[in-house]
């Protein structure tokens, strides 16, 4: 969220309300070892305005778990599994995520570090995670960009490759040419 990013977000609310940006986390954890090899995708929580080097600190507290998301292997074919464990993580960020969407709608009275109530939006401002969890979280292939319409063998290519928007079929398009 740059700058000018920011101050056009900030005018779209109500004079007096304050932007109040969610930067969320997550990555897919082992739970288990021993006993079936659990494995959970931990989602955590936490404002975009502390400070990196703050938020960082594990001593800092800066950032709250807000949900453990199951990875399940479905009783489907092996080219299925993708989509539905996307599909369920997607589901279940929904439920996690209501209210904050709802605060980012219509707004939400909060306290501020002085324990003044503020009227605050909350969108999210960015998603940490590797390769592998982003590209879970955009359902694509693992040879595939999660941010744009690229395959691994265009990686570092200089044609501008067209973003992801979610359409159905643009995961598993055949790229497209470079000339």
């Amino acid at each position: 969220m740059s700058r000018d990013h920011a101050f056009a977000t900030q005018n779209k609310f109500p004079e007096g309300a304050t932007v109040v940006g969610i930067v969320a986390a997550s990555n897919k954890t082992p739970v288990t070892r021993h006993t079936g090899d659990v494995e959970m995708h931990p989602t955590f929580l936490t404002l975009a305005n502390i400070h990196s080097e703050v938020r960082m600190k594990a001593t800092a507290h800066a950032w709250r778990c807000v949900a453990y998301v199951p990875v399940v292997e479905f009783e489907a074919p092996s080219e299925c599994q993708l989509i539905l464990q996307g599909r369920l993580w997607h589901k279940c960020m929904n439920k996690v995520f209501v209210n904050l969407k709802t605060a980012v709608k219509i707004g939400h009275f909060m306290p501020d570090p002085y324990g003044a109530l503020r009227y605050g939006f909350t969108p999210l401002v960015r998603w940490q995670g590797d390769l592998v969890e982003k590209q879970s979280i955009a359902v694509v292939a693992k040879n595939a960009s999660p941010v744009s319409q690229a395959v691994i063998k265009q990686f570092g290519d200089n044609f501008p490759h067209p973003p992801r928007n979610g359409s159905p079929g643009e995961v598993w398009a055949e790229p497209q040419s470079t000339q």
